[in-house]
C-alpha cells in the first residue's frame, strides 16, 4: 500500500487550495533512482524530486522549492553523520545542505564558470568534508564551515575527468573515473596537485570507466562499466593484489555499503552480503497487496539498523522489504511528468501526456491521459484498458460539460477515444467513422491524427483531423459521423487547435510557420483560410506584422479570441466580423513597460499557452520565459514568473488550465505540473453563497482574507463595528482578498469587521462578518 504524505504536507496542500499566492506542485514520483538512510529517516531521489519517509511515524514529506529547497532535478544525495547533515545535489550543479529541517544554498558550483561537464555524479562523506564526484573532477566541501574546501583537477597535467563515485579505506581517497581509478592519500599536504593522484594501472582494464566505488570487508569494491547490457564486472583490493569480485554479478546500478552489509542493486535484483562474500538476501520480486510483481528495476538500495531492505525502484518507487514483506512508499502524483495539453471540467483536472516532435512527426509516448479529481489522479492507459495500445501520443483530452464521467481523448495517429463512468466505449478512426487516415495508401493502417476537439451549443463533437482530404469531422449526439473539406486546406497540411465561438463558429489553427487560421461558421456554408496580420500603432507609427507560427488560441469572456505566436499575441475583438467582408486584421496590444512608451504584448516572446481567469484577465506560458499575467485589456503586467524568482518547475511551458471555482491556475511545463492560486474567480449569479476564509483570522495567520461567492465586479467595503471604513475593493470575478490592514497600512486590531458588497448596478447586496483574534 502507499503511506499517507506527512500531515504537514497535506496542510501544505489544502492550505495552498485557499491561500492566494500559494504554490503546488503534481509530480510524479513513481520512478525511483537513490536511496539513503539518514537519522531514522530515508530519503529517495524520484523523477519528481526528492521526498523523505519518517520510519518513526510512518509519514512522507515532498521536499521541494515549496518546502524550502532552493532548485530542482535532484541527481545525488549523500548524508554526513558526524553534522548530521544531508547533501543535496541538482542538475545545475546547485547544492542544498539541509540541517535538522533548515536547509543552507551552495551555489558555488552552479555559479562558477567551468567549460565542460559540471554535472555531480555521486557525493562521499568522510568526518566533516563532503567529496563531490564531478564531471570535470572533485569538489570539497567542508559541512562544519558551509564552504568550498578544495577543487581537485585529477586528469594527466591536471586535466578535466568525469569522476562518476569515490570511496575511502581509512587512509586513502580512490576515485573511479571516466578513464580508471585514481588513489590520494588524505593526509597529502596538496591534493590539489594532480601528480598525487596516482592512476591504478595494476587494475584490469585500468583505462576502462569505473562507474562505483565502495570500500567493505576490508576490500575496496569497484565496478568496471559496460555499456551492454551485462558486462559490467567487479573488482577487490585487498591491499596487495586485485581480482575478480562477485563474479556472478555482471550488472551494477549502485553498490553502497550499510551497518556493516555491502548492498548491490542490479536492475532485475537486490542482492545483499555480509562479510566474507556471504549472501544475507537476495531480492528479485515484489509483492503488493497479494499481487506478484515478478519484474523489478532497483536502481539503488540500502539496508538499516533493523534489517529493513528499502529500495528506489525506477517502476515502484521506494519499496521496504522487510523480511519477505514488502511496501510501497510513494506520493500521491500523476503517472509520469510528461504534460502536453491540460482542460478543466468544473474542479476535475484533465492531462493529455503525449507529444509531437518539432516537424510535428510522433514522440511515441506511451497513450494515457490522467484525471485529478479530489486531489487524486486516475490514469487511463494500457495497463487498465487493454484497448489502448498499437498507437501512441494522446495529446487532447475533451471532457463533456454536460457530463462529468464522460471523456473523449485524441491520439497524434490513434484516432479518438472515447470513456463512460471510467469504462471504455470506442475508439474511433478511419475504420469505424469519419476520421481519415494521414496514410491513405495503407488503409489498412488506422492512422488518424488529431490534433483537438470542441463541444458545440448542441452537444455535438467536432474533431480535427490532420492531413488528409476532409480535416473536420463531426459526432453527433444521434451517434453518426460526418466530415468536412476546409477551404484552402490540402491533404498535406497540418492544422493544430481549435476553439469554438458562442455562435459555434470554428477557428484552427495552422501551424509551423504560417500565419494561418481556419475558420469555419457554424452552418459550414463559408469557411475562409484567414492570413493573420496584426496592426499596431505605438502612437507614431502603424504597424502591420505577420503573425508567424501560431501555438496557442483562446477565447476571452468578451467572445475576443486571443492567439499565441513566436512574435507575441494578437486579438481579434470582434471576430463575427470576419464574415463581413473586406480587410480584416487582429490587434496587438500595447503593453506599458515603464518606459512611458506602449510596446506590442510580448513580442519578443514565443508564446505556447493562453489561459483566461475569472477577471477576465489574461495567462500567458512562453517557450523559455516562464508565465505571465496581464491585465484585462493586454496593457498592463500584472505578474511575472519564472525559475529565477519561484517555484516554477522549467520556463519552458506547454499548457494552461484555470480552475475557476477556485483560481487555481495549472501551469504544465517541460518538467512536470505545477500551480499557483489566483485571485480570481468566476463569478456568480447570487449572494447566497458569500464567505470568508479563514475566518475567525487568529494571531498566528499573516496572509490574504479572502471573500469569495461574490457576483462579478462586486463593489466591496470593510468597516469596524463603528462604522469607519478600513478597506473598499472590487471584486476580480467572484473574489476578492484583503491583506488586513487598514488605509494607512496597519494590522487591523482583534475585533468584529464588516464586509458590505453590491453589484454593479445596485441592484443586489450582502453582509458578512470578519472575526480578527490578537
Amino acid at each position: 500500500m502507499k503511506k499517507l504524505l506527512l500531515f504537514t504536507q497535506l496542510v501544505l496542500t489544502c492550505f495552498a487550495g485557499f491561500s492566494i499566492g500559494q504554490w503546488t506542485e503534481y509530480l510524479s514520483y513513481n520512478s525511483a533512482q537513490k536511496v539513503i538512510v539518514a537519522d531514522g529517516k530515508v530519503y529517495c531521489v524520484a523523477n519528481g524530486g526528492l521526498f523523505c519517509f519518517d520510519k518513526a511515524d510512518n509519514s512522507v514529506q515532498k521536499l521541494n522549492m515549496i518546502s524550502g529547497m532552493s532548485d530542482v532535478g535532484v541527481v545525488a544525495i549523500g548524508y554526513g553523520e558526524q553534522s548530521d547533515v544531508v547533501i543535496v545535489a541538482y542538475q545545475n550543479s546547485n547544492l542544498d545542505l539541509i540541517y535538522s529541517g533548515q536547509v543552507y544554498n551552495m551555489s558555488d558550483i552552479k555559479r562558477k564558470q567551468i567549460s565542460g561537464d559540471k554535472s555531480i555524479y555521486n557525493i562521499l562523506v568522510v568526518d566533516q568534508v563532503a567529496y563531490l564526484s564531478c564531471g570535470f573532477g572533485i569538489v570539497a566541501v567542508n559541512l562544519e564551515k558551509r564552504e568550498i574546501k578544495d577543487t581537485y583537477y585529477i586528469g594527466d597535467n591536471a586535466a578535466q575527468i568525469r569522476v562518476n563515485d569515490m570511496a575511502f579505506d581509512g587512509n586513502y581517497l580512490y576515485a573511479a573515473t571516466e578513464n580508471g581509478l585514481y588513489k590520494a592519500d588524505i593526509n597529502s599536504p596538496n591534493l590539489q596537485y594532480y601528480g598525487n593522484w596516482e592512476k591504478q594501472s595494476s587494475l584490469p582494464n585500468a583505462d576502462s570507466a569505473f562507474d562505483q566505488a565502495d570500500y567493505f570487508d576490508d576490500k575496496l569494491i569497484v565496478n568496471q562499466n559496460s555499456e551492454s547490457w551485462g558486462g559490467d564486472a567487479l573488482y577487490a583490493w585487498d591491499g596487495s593484489s586485485w581480482s575478480r569480485y562477485l563474479a556472478s554479478v555482471t550488472q551494477v546500478q549502485d553498490l553502497q555499503v550499510s551497518v556493516g552489509q555491502l548492498v548491490v542493486s542490479s536492475g532485475a535484483k537486490v542482492e545483499v552480503y555480509n562479510p566474507g562474500n556471504q549472501l544475507a538476501a537476495r531480492v528479485s520480486s515484489y509483492e503488493f497487496n497479494h499481487q506478484p510483481v515478478s519484474s523489478i528495476a532497483a536502481q539503488s538500495a540500502v539496508t538499516d539498523a533493523h534489517g529493513v531492505l528499502w529500495v528506489a525502484d525506477a517502476s515502484y518507487s521506494l519499496v521496504q522489504v522487510t523480511g519477505a514483506s514488502f511496501e510501497q512508499i510513494q506520493p500521491e502524483g500523476p503517472a509520469s511528468n510528461a504534460v502536453f495539453a491540460l482542460a478543466m471540467n468544473g474542479s476535475d483536472l484533465w492531462l493529455a501526456d503525449g507529444g509531437r516532435t518539432s516537424v510535428w512527426n510522433n514522440m511515441f509516448y506511451t497513450p494515457r491521459f490522467q484525471l485529478l479529481r479530489d486531489e487524486q489522479w486516475q490514469p487511463f492507459d494500457g495497463q487498465t484498458f487493454s484497448q489502448m495500445s498499437g498507437f501512441h501520443d494522446i495529446v487532447c483530452v475533451l471532457p463533456d460539460p454536460s457530463d462529468p464521467d464522460h471523456v473523449f481523448a485524441g491520439s497524434w495517429g490513434g484516432g479518438v477515444l472515447e470513456f463512460q463512468d471510467d469504462q471504455f466505449v470506442a475508439r474511433y478512426n478511419n475504420k469505424n467513422s469519419s476520421l481519415q487516415t494521414a496514410i491513405p495508401s495503407q488503409p489498412d493502417e488506422p492512422y488518424c491524427r488529431v490534433s483537438d476537439m470542441k463541444f458545440d451549443s448542441n452537444g455535438n463533437l467536432w474533431v480535427v483531423n490532420s492531413i488528409v482530404d476532409e480535416p473536420l469531422s463531426v459526432l453527433r449526439t444521434s451517434g453518426e459521423w460526418e466530415s468536412f473539406t476546409l477551404s484552402g486546406v490540402q491533404s498535406s497540411t497540418d492544422l493544430g487547435t481549435m476553439v469554438m465561438t458562442e455562435d459555434d463558429d470554428m477557428w484552427i489553427t495552422v501551424p509551423r510557420r504560417q500565419n494561418t487560421m481556419i475558420v469555419r461558421n457554424a452552418g459550414g456554408a463559408a469557411s475562409k483560410r484567414l492570413s493573420v496580420v496584426a496592426y499596431y500603432n505605438n502612437g507614431s507609427n502603424e504597424v502591420y506584422t505577420n503573425m508567424t507560427d501560431i501555438y496557442s488560441i483562446a477565447i476571452d469572456q468578451d467572445g475576443a479570441i486571443w492567439f499565441g505566436t513566436a512574435v507575441g499575441v494578437g486579438v481579434y475583438y470582434n471576430p463575427q466580423d470576419i464574415w463581413d467582408g473586406g480587410a480584416f486584421y487582429a490587434s496587438r496590444p500595447g503593453l506599458d513597460e515603464g518606459d512611458g512608451l506602449y510596446h506590442p504584448l510580448l513580442s519578443t516572446q514565443t508564446v505556447t499557452a493562453i489561459a483566461v481567469d475569472g477577471a477576465n484577465r489574461k495567462w500567458f506560458g512562453t517557450k523559455t520565459s516562464g508565465v505571465y499575467l496581464i491585465s484585462e485589456d493586454g496593457t498592463e503586467e500584472l505578474l511575472h514568473f519564472t525559475t529565477d524568482d519561484s517555484p516554477l518547475l522549467s520556463d519552458e511551458i506547454t499548457s494552461l488550465a484555470i480552475n475557476d471555482q477556485t483560481g487555481e491556475v495549472f501551469i504544465g511545463t517541460s518538467k512536470g505540473l505545477i500551480s499557483y492560486m489566483g485571485s480570481a474567480t468566476s463569478g456568480n449569479d447570487d449572494y447566497q453563497n458569500v464567505y470568508a476564509y479563514p475566518n475567525p483570522v487568529r494571531e498566528d495567520y499573516d496572509g490574504d482574507v479572502v471573500i469569495t461567492g461574490l457576483m462579478e465586479d462586486t463593489d466591496l467595503k470593510i468597516t469596524d463595528i463603528s462604522g469607519n471604513l478600513v478597506y473598499k475593493t472590487t471584486s476580480l470575478g467572484g473574489q476578492a482578498s484583503w491583506d488586513g490592514r487598514n488605509l494607512r497600512g496597519h494590522r487591523v486590531a482583534t475585533g468584529v469587521y464588516l464586509v458590505f458588497g453590491n453589484d454593479r448596478y445596485g441592484e443586489q447586496s450582502f453582509v458578512t462578518k470578519i472575526l480578527f483574534i490578537h
